[in-house]
């Protein structure tokens, strides 16, 4: 079967819950360009309402790098990674979505633990914009991921020789060089950056702030006081209790000290909170890949691709085959 005709009804699922997720409304009608309409949807994070437009067209040219990369993101923000790496990647061969289709990419890859894609394709983002900060940090994390410490240390000292008071670029700069044993570079990273937060005159935003208090509890997790990491992880979930990454890093770290269940409850109640795709994705796989049975019929629906409900995420139990 062509493998664009295949893909395109793999998504048709997703593209069928727009009237429930439309809670009664239906799915608009289509006037004018279909892009135009389309990228209202995204402008206005309405990213399910998107899928009917972006399979229609799809089947009409499945070559189209705009359609690809909107395609992309759309899965992306709706917590299909794994989907989203096909349209990508058709995306990325066109020189106007090199960069933004290869972040986007890398970002896919990596949600789907390929480290190894995710350094290509960050690379291909790289091409065009060699000193991009963002690029490099994420290179980084691909890198650490990938196990290629010198790499991503490389990368690392580069972004931050490119945007030194870049507070973004602290978590991962102190984890490499804990991994690399230099913990005396690491806690002079971070008490430089906490020095930054005091004094600087500009609004430290909360998700810079979140960062630094990750950073805090990673740096004593690494050094091995178990106890004080945790302490600290619960801090910064009391100051910060939906922020992905402190959500998502906290759940790890709730795995690495043999606390699975705790994790899990914490991703539940965070995704009860706030129905957030992110938290969703996450849930789901972690309860599918713990359970053998069947899913309690509190997740079925999650899962599910024919269920319906307006605060559900949609989900697609195949993943995108690799060709």
């Amino acid at each position: 079967m062509n493998t664009a005709v295949e893909f395109t009804q793999r998504i048709f699922p997703l593209a069928l819950l727009c009237g429930a997720l439309v809670a009664g409304t239906g799915c608009p009608q289509s006037s004018g360009d279909p892009l135009d309409e389309i990228r209202g949807f995204h402008a206005r994070n309405r990213y399910e309402e998107s899928l009917e437009g972006l399979r229609t067209l799809m089947d009409e040219d499945p070559t189209d790098p705009e359609v690809n990369y909107l395609l992309g993101k759309t899965l992306m923000q709706i917590g299909e990674p794994s989907l989203a790496i096909w349209p990508l990647r058709r995306a990325v061969e066109s020189p106007e979505y090199a960069f933004d289709a290869g972040m986007m990419l890398a970002r896919a890859t990596l949600d789907s633990r390929m480290p190894g894609d995710a350094i290509s394709a960050v690379e291909l983002a790289l091409a065009v914009e060699p000193d991009n900060v963002e690029a490099l940090a994420l290179r980084a994390h691909a890198n650490l991921k990938a196990a290629r410490h010198e790499d991503a240390l490389a990368d690392i000292e580069r972004a931050v020789e490119l945007d030194p008071d870049n507070l973004a670029l602290l978590v991962p700069r102190v984890l490499v060089l804990l991994e690399f044993e230099r913990v005396d570079e690491a806690e002079a990273a971070l008490d430089a950056g906490e020095h930054t937060v005091e004094t600087t005159e500009e609004q430290v935003s909360d998700e810079i702030q979140a960062r630094l208090c990750l950073t805090n509890a990673a740096f004593a997790f690494e050094n091995g006081d178990h106890k004080s990491a945790e302490v600290m992880f619960a801090d910064c979930l009391d100051a910060y209790p939906t922020d992905p990454l402190v959500v998502l890093q906290a759940v790890d770290f709730y795995d690495a000290i043999d606390q699975q269940e705790r994790a899990t409850a914490l991703l539940r109640r965070t995704f009860e909170e706030t129905r957030a795709p992110h938290f969703g994705y996450a849930l789901s796989r972690r309860v599918r890949n713990s359970r053998t049975g069947g899913p309690d019929p509190e997740w079925l629906l999650y899962t599910s691709p024919n269920g319906s409900s307006p605060n559900r995420v949609p989900r697609v139990l195949e993943p995108l085959e690799k060709r």
